[in-house]
């Protein structure tokens, strides 16, 4: 897992080389084991007008862009473009796994973040058509691959990966990110500038672009709690490449062109109905266990991130049949607040395998102290504490000494995990006029759901007709910011499962979850693998399971339940609750109520409103939603100064 970045300018006076530098700083977290930059020079059509720089040079090398260049003497000459790499070594860790690759002639470089998990049957396909390998990354592979397939290679992939390939034969630049979009990939495009990276700081703090809000996206994120689900986010200018996608960039025009690969929507029109239930609970596992099984694939130690819940903990259980060696476990815990605590199912599970456990306790004092750091790693402001714990997570995986972890991420969109779920289901019954199956499931999953009936009721008649929850961040927000909001209805609830399913897979939940893992895992140096969400096979597989079998009875995530119900311990197959990954976060505000406040009442004026705030005399007095407003408005007075 990596850090990676590209640039070509037109513009005159500016330096290429600098800016690859300052970058490649910038990016370093993603990324210490190596680095490497290759500069290219359009004007000159001979592959020798690309010099190659990195870290750790080898005269033994075979492969010749291995050969250190002197770097004064890459000062000496100009340069249109180039890329950087900032290489975590998971598989090949020798300097053969070096990047920017090339392919023998020097005529297709890579610059590749990722992991592919069906590299080594893809590798010996290759093979087996004439193609070489001088290393044992699966960078090599994929640069092969496009070498064998052309542009339509992505189908050929299974796993996480966002790249860019420079093309000299055609001259083009060829960007892509993988299918869910759990490695990220964001662009600037002016007339002569095109940049590309791995993080949105890597624009900003290269003062590439200055720093300006994106005022309608700042509106979404204080009304719906939802940041990049378009394609430009709270940045103004730096746009991301969305999952799916592939980009092709003329080198010599700038011009652009993208198109989806692959569509998410085009899997509902699978079916397995035909099969029985039996059958696909079967097949799941199988599918789900192949998936474990492949990540974790790795030159270095695998650790998993368990939480306690259904999905953490079937990884777990998988993971140590195929481990030879015993499983570190991370996991957070809060003992002494029994409605976020999973301590209990954490223990069952540890006890289950064979294991080094690591449990972590956060606190306040953590929490605050650690809150720049956290705001900066993340690029774009955050909402909730679930993001602290994950980043303090990640940090004690990284001070371990653990470079790769597995975690659950996913599984609640694939199988139906959410409350919310359950609405989409009901919904479907009353569209269908299934009226006594209705009743029947409402009765069932209260099990599952508590007061499922005002659960329909609050969710899905208020919530879809009148947005009665946006009322307590009206009275909070200016008016400024409210006429920037463009009200999508984002969380509105479809009345079809599995269509629910896929928007959460997409724009509106996991997207943002595989944000957060991503930048909470690489600042510490840490590779996070996702075994429910970059595993096509899995992914089309769950998308087409019938609806009727997701939510069977009123069981959440039935045939995940079912198809490891021999393998989970009794305890977690038959949990019925889902506790939020959280922390106690009002207790903490309270905590620092006063520098709150202020931060707030002082920090960003255009953005609140002021008579709402000088009627409030205390934190205590407040709901639950309107602290979450207040957490927000504080976070984002944090984030501005960070940037500005």
């Amino acid at each position: 897992m990596c850090g990676i970045a590209g640039i070509i300018s037109f513009q005159n006076n500016f330096n290429v080389l600098k800016w690859l530098n300052d970058v490649s700083l910038i990016l370093k977290h993603r990324g210490n084991d190596d680095d490497g930059i290759t500069l290219f020079d359009f004007q000159n059509t001979d592959c020798s007008s690309i010099e190659h720089f990195h870290l750790l040079a080898s005269k033994n090398s075979p492969l010749q862009y291995l050969k250190l260049t002197p770097l004064s003497f890459l000062h000496s000459k100009k340069y249109h473009a180039g890329f950087i790499h900032r290489r975590l070594s998971i598989l090949d860790l020798s300097e053969q796994g070096h990047q920017p690759m090339c392919n023998n002639s020097g005529s297709v470089w890579i610059t590749y973040n990722g992991e592919i998990y069906n590299y080594l049957e893809l590798k010996k396909s290759l093979l087996n058509k004439g193609y070489q390998f001088f290393t044992n990354t699966d960078t090599e592979v994929v640069l092969n691959c496009y070498l064998h397939y052309g542009k339509d290679f992505l189908q050929y992939l299974n796993g996480m990966w966002a790249f860019c390939i420079y093309d000299k034969r055609t001259n083009e630049w060829i960007l892509s990110r993988d299918r869910l979009g759990v490695k990220p990939l964001y662009y600037y495009h002016s007339k002569n500038i095109f940049a590309f990276a791995s993080e949105q700081k890597t624009f900003i703090k290269s003062h590439l672009l200055p720093f300006s809000v994106n005022y309608q996206a700042l509106s979404r994120y204080l009304i719906d709690t939802v940041l990049e689900d378009e394609e430009e986010s709270i940045f103004q200018s730096i746009k991301e490449l969305q999952p799916g996608e592939i980009m092709i960039l003329d080198t010599h025009s700038l011009n652009l062109q993208k198109r989806k690969y692959f569509n998410l929507d085009a899997q509902l029109t699978k079916s397995f109905n035909n099969l029985s239930e039996q059958s696909i609970i079967s097949q799941t596992r199988e599918k789900v266990e192949s998936s474990i099984q492949q990540h974790l694939k790795s030159d270095v130690d695998v650790a998993i991130s368990l939480s306690g819940g259904i999905d953490s903990s079937v990884i777990a259980v998988t993971a140590s049949r195929y481990s030879s060696q015993p499983l570190n476990t991370f996991s957070i815990v809060f003992p002494s607040h029994s409605d976020i605590d999973e301590t209990s199912y954490i223990n069952t599970i540890n006890q289950t395998i064979h294991c080094h456990p690591h449990n972590i306790l956060p606190n306040a004092n953590d929490f605050f102290s650690s809150l720049d750091e956290l705001l900066y790693s993340q690029d774009l402001p955050i909402w909730s504490t679930s993001t602290y714990n994950q980043f303090l997570l990640m940090k004690n995986v990284k001070e371990a000494g653990i470079k790769v972890i597995l975690s659950g991420q996913g599984s609640d969109e694939l199988f139906a995990g959410y409350q919310h779920h359950y609405v989409a289901y009901w919904l479907s019954l009353l569209k269908k006029i299934q009226i006594v199956h209705f009743f029947r499931h409402l009765h069932q999953s209260s099990h599952y759901l508590p007061s499922s009936s005002f659960h329909l009721f609050t969710k899905a008649l208020i919530k879809n007709t009148f947005p009665i929850q946006k009322l307590h961040y009206y009275k909070y927000l200016s008016n400024d910011i409210l006429k920037q909001y463009n009200n999508t209805n984002i969380h509105n609830i479809s009345s079809h499962l599995n269509v629910e399913l896929l928007r959460d897979l997409s724009f509106r939940r996991l997207k943002a979850f595989l944000k957060c893992e991503d930048r909470c895992s690489m600042w510490h140096s840490v590779e996070s693998r996702l075994p429910f969400s970059d595993d096509i096979n899995l992914i089309t597989w769950s998308l087409s399971i019938p609806e009727n079998l997701k939510l069977k009875n009123g069981i959440s995530k039935y045939i995940l339940r079912e198809a490891f119900k021999e393998t989970l311990p009794a305890q977690i197959y038959q949990r019925k609750d889902k506790k939020a990954f959280d922390a106690p976060l009002k207790e903490w505000l309270i905590l620092r109520e006063k520098e709150i406040w202020n931060e707030i009442k002082n920090g960003w004026q255009d953005i609140i409103n002021p008579r709402t705030f000088h009627k409030i005399t205390s934190l205590q007095s407040l709901s639950n939603k309107e602290i979450q407003i207040i957490f927000k408005l504080f976070l984002l007075n944090r984030w501005k100064q960070l940037w500005q």
